[in-house]
């Protein structure tokens, strides 16, 4: 009965330190990308909804700034985060895999940053009291993020048989 209970513990113990593993990995980036692509989609049928019965005169000042606000959040932060993910990938880009916990890390930090630009846009539409022009950035954050999904492919090693055009594959 000590036995079994020293044992058991201590599989408890190494159990608590086990490493992010792919498929884990994968799992919780899928969740990630399917609550970061819900988000803007309630906010945007709000920010329809709220608008919808608007009678109100649209303040076009600004409207302008908020616009020029978020294509430069765009021009400049999305690149920024997508240089920092490739930093985070170095390790991929050398034919070698991500760990699980990089590939969140860079995974999460570009669909974060597109996000909330995307947030950004549609929150500007409602203080402009108009959908345009700040539903355009709101739109290109959409196509940024949609075809961004989570596939794991930098967790695992797999560049085929190097000897095999057919079944080599370039790291990217």
């Amino acid at each position: 009965m000590a036995v079994m209970v020293s044992s058991t513990s201590t599989q408890a113990a190494v159990g608590s330190r086990e490493e992010l593993v792919p498929e884990v990995a994968l799992r919780i980036a899928w969740f990630a990308w399917l609550g970061f692509l819900a988000v803007p989609f309630v906010l945007f049928l709000y920010v329809c909804w709220a608008l919808m019965d608007n009678a109100e005169p649209r303040d076009l000042g600004a409207a302008n700034n908020w616009f020029i606000a978020s294509m430069v959040y765009f021009i400049v932060v999305v690149p920024l985060a997508i240089f920092w993910r490739s930093r985070i990938f170095r390790s991929y880009w050398s034919g070698e895999c991500v760990t699980p916990k990089a590939y969140l890390t860079g995974m999460i930090t570009v669909w974060t940053t597109i996000e909330i630009g995307g947030i950004f846009s549609l929150v500007g539409c409602l203080m402009s009291q108009s959908l345009l022009p700040n539903l355009l950035p709101a739109v290109v954050a959409f196509m940024l993020f949609t075809p961004l999904w989570p596939s794991g492919r930098a967790m695992v090693c797999n560049s085929g048989n190097t000897d095999d055009p057919e079944h080599y594959e370039e790291p990217r």
